[in-house]
């Protein structure tokens, strides 16, 4: 039995660039790595770093619903899917153990009661999957489970009928179509259940910004000091800030080892963090002008 990762990355250049650098922290921090994938539109410099490059037969989407292929091309028989947009910050490995007892289909989220409007869809919407359907689910996309076989394929299968009806459903999530909702409702149409979050597992950084400490030359990815995270998830947004590139600059050093190591991993921090302070201060003196000129203008 086979067991692997894989991402997904079509499209511009910079989410290749993001697929690779989940790879390499994966890479880093596992002592003993599996079989990474890439689902992909095309080679190129980066998808030559992964151990199975899959190409899609008829081009790809460049969006969210490429996601809902994932079943036809996984080459292993358990895959655990990673968003392009994570970084690792321990060995991910782990995740085989934490869903070893799941559906052969399933994610991090919640099972849901029937008048719940928290998840990713609500049951008086439905019409005529009410019967098919026994619970709400919400759930969180950086990550899907799947075992080869027919549940993943009718999951994904599913999610792609559901999609000439995605208004009619009326899902919730501010995007015109996601696979977050699909995926959610083909899950509580197919009796498969997410497990519940583990926080130490995944973390999603637009949700704790200004209370995460993040360090990956240390292996550190905190919330609050309370607990530290193997992944976590910084939203394609997120990737173009400086935290972001800070992170990756020093994984570039980590994996350039030499004697003067510490050095350069010290004076890379530095520069990123005088560069973020100069980033806030000018954000603040933005807000101040921008205060001030209403202020003007009102009394005008």
């Amino acid at each position: 039995m086979t067991r692997g990762f894989i991402t997904i990355a079509t499209g511009k250049e910079e989410y290749y660039q993001l697929a690779r650098n989940l790879l390499r922290s994966y890479r880093y921090f596992c002592k003993d790595p599996l079989p990474f994938a890439i689902l992909a539109d095309r080679e190129n410099e980066y998808t030559s770093a992964f151990d199975d490059v899959i190409l899609f037969p008829n081009g790809a989407s460049n969006s969210y619903l490429d996601k809902l292929c994932l079943a036809e091309y996984a080459p292993y028989d358990t895959t655990v899917f990673i968003d392009a947009d994570c970084l690792a910050y321990g060995d991910l490995n782990v995740l085989f153990d934490h869903f070893k007892d799941a559906d052969d289909f399933s994610c991090f989220g919640r099972v849901l009661p029937l008048d719940d409007k928290t998840g990713w869809f609500e049951y008086e919407n439905l019409g005529e999957l009410q019967e098919k359907v026994s619970y709400v689910v919400g759930l969180h996309g950086g990550i899907y489970y799947m075992r080869k076989g027919y549940t993943a394929r009718k999951i994904f299968e599913d999610a792609r009928g559901f999609i000439p009806e995605y208004q009619k459903y009326r899902f919730q999530g501010h995007f015109d179509i996601g696979d977050e909702p699909l995926i959610a409702l083909s899950m509580a149409v197919n009796n498969c259940h997410p497990i519940s979050f583990i926080q130490e597992d995944i973390c999603c950084y637009w949700e704790h910004i200004n209370r995460m400490r993040i360090n990956i030359s240390k292996g550190k990815a905190t919330v609050d000091g309370q607990y530290n995270t193997l992944l976590i998830h910084w939203g394609t947004r997120f990737t173009r800030e400086l935290e972001y590139r800070k992170q990756t600059a020093l994984l570039d050093i980590l994996l350039t080892p030499d004697e003067n190591s510490k050095k350069r991993i010290a004076k890379c921090a530095s520069h990123y963090n005088r560069l973020m302070r100069r980033e806030r201060m000018k954000c603040f003196a933005d807000r101040v002008k921008n205060k001030i000129m209403r202020t003007i203008g009102i009394k005008k």
